[in-house]
């Protein structure tokens, strides 16, 4: 990490950068989020008989979610980064590859387990983004913080349900991708150049 230099305008970077990227970043992040939403859909409406295909499918969605966050981890300047954001990227690409490779009754348990803390971790990260976004009085940032409080309930729920929740993992799953989903898809709707 670079040291603090008080001449560098660190604002001024991160509006730069944000200003170039900001047009694909909503393109990618509605695209990603109408893909979960749809991984989602797809998994409550069949739970249990088309469990293999969906499984394959939700986790290739949570791995490419993983890059997908792992990829803006690196692209956000230093002084801006959350380091929750690079433990949910590792969190998703883990739970994309244990969807793929583990057997359903092993996955079943850990899955309920993985999935609440990855909304406690998320909830927290889009609490403190929005935090710190509020404090360089960058408009818009209520939506991130409602839909860190959304996680962060969710998680909890999940975490003290587990019994409840293993029995109805499909639909947990499910849950999952759609709240991310439309999360992401909340997040592109608000997202904006930032005038200087």
């Amino acid at each position: 990490m670079k040291l603090y230099d008080s001449d560098f305008d660190y604002m001024g970077d991160f509006i730069d950068r944000w200003n170039r990227r900001v047009k694909r970043a909503r393109v990618l992040l509605v695209v990603l989020g109408v893909l979960l939403v749809i991984g989602g859909i797809a998994v409550a409406v069949a739970p249990y008989s088309l469990y293999a295909l969906i499984q394959a499918a939700a986790a290739f969605a949570l791995a490419l979610y993983g890059i997908f966050e792992a990829v803006s981890y690196f692209g956000t300047p230093e002084l801006f980064r959350s380091p929750t954001l690079i433990v949910m990227a590792i969190l998703n690409i883990l739970l994309g590859v244990m969807l793929m490779t583990l057997p359903a009754y092993l996955t079943a348990s850990t899955l309920v387990f993985l999935l609440g803390f990855l909304f406690i971790v998320t909830g927290i990260e889009r609490l403190s983004f929005s935090s710190r976004m509020r404090y360089f009085q960058l408009p818009h940032t209520g939506m991130g913080a409602a839909t860190g409080v959304i996680n962060l309930l969710l998680g909890i729920v999940f975490l003290f349900m587990p019994l409840f929740s293993g029995l109805v993992l499909g639909y947990l799953v499910a849950a999952y991708l759609v709240v991310a989903g439309v999360t992401l898809i909340i997040e592109a709707a608000f997202m904006r150049r930032i005038d200087r």
